[in-house]
């Protein structure tokens, strides 16, 4: 009997100094939402190796280190700021610009800002064997650009199997979970994160089957509008969640662990 393939997945590694994700550099796409958790953003930036605003993500970004020393900000320069431009502010396009942050306009308006900064990654490196995005800027602000940003992950992972989507919140991390067998690993070892996780099939239905939950199902279908699993629990290191078709898992970060380890980083503890 052969057993299915399994796909392993260890969000912790987004939180590593060393680039444990793949083998061609982690890319960190800096939406237009507001930063609010400084010591997630600065454990993805240091573990990416290629950053890229999407238009007003730079604005977000700029905002974020102002008031810090010179020295402090340009440690946060971004390889490049992309999109129609249309909520850039003059003085952030300045400023990048003076410091030598490659700054390009794409005046489609058939594709968002997001998807203008996903084709300037695809340019850049479109023969590689695997890539690891992380998405900075999460759910927040209006309901249509949350589900549209979860429409064009869904659409980016469908067109190219090579990649795989990290979006990062102030306080979660969501992915796509792939039609098969999906080990997500070191959920509970590594500290990183709480108990709390969810399962939402938020690309149609789906039949599930976990295991090292608090409350497992075997063949379970889930659907919106019927029952999904918003509200479980971690309780194995490794849980194992076998689905017939695509679903978001999410997972919540512990913020006060991410906080000392930033803080014993820098010799504060």
């Amino acid at each position: 009997m052969t057993l299915p393939e399994t796909n392993r997945l260890s969000p912790a590694l987004l939180f590593e100094n060393d680039d444990g994700l793949d083998q061609c550099g982690t890319v960190l796409v800096i939406l237009n939402q507001p930063i609010s958790n400084f010591n997630v953003f600065e454990q993805l930036w240091r573990h990416a190796r290629f950053r890229i605003c999407a238009d007003g993500g730079a604005n977000r970004l700029y905002d974020l280190l102002n008031g810090m020393s010179t020295a402090r900000t340009e440690d946060y320069l971004p390889d490049a700021v992309h999109g129609d431009l249309d909520s850039l502010r003059a003085d952030v396009r300045d400023y990048y610009i003076a410091h030598g942050v490659a700054v390009s306009k794409d005046a489609d308006q058939e594709s968002t800002d997001f998807g203008k900064a996903m084709q300037m990654v695809a340019r850049r490196q479109p023969s590689i064997r695997q890539q690891d995005i992380i998405i900075s800027g999460g759910l927040g602000g209006r309901v249509d650009q949350g589900l549209g940003l979860l429409h064009e992950i869904f659409r980016e992972e469908s067109r190219n199997a090579r990649i795989r989507l990290w979006l990062v919140s102030e306080s979660s991390v969501s992915f796509t979970l792939k039609p098969g067998r999906n080990m997500l690993q070191g959920l509970a070892s590594t500290g990183l994160f709480t108990r709390n996780v969810g399962i939402v099939p938020i690309y149609g239905r789906a039949v599930i089957t976990t295991s090292g939950l608090g409350w497992d199902v075997q063949d379970w279908d889930t659907q919106m509008g019927t029952q999904v699993s918003t509200s479980n629990h971690v309780v194995s290191d490794d849980v194992v969640i076998e689905t017939n078709a695509p679903v978001l898992f999410t997972i919540e970060l512990d913020l006060a662990e991410l906080a000392k380890r930033r803080a014993s980083s820098e010799g504060r503890v």
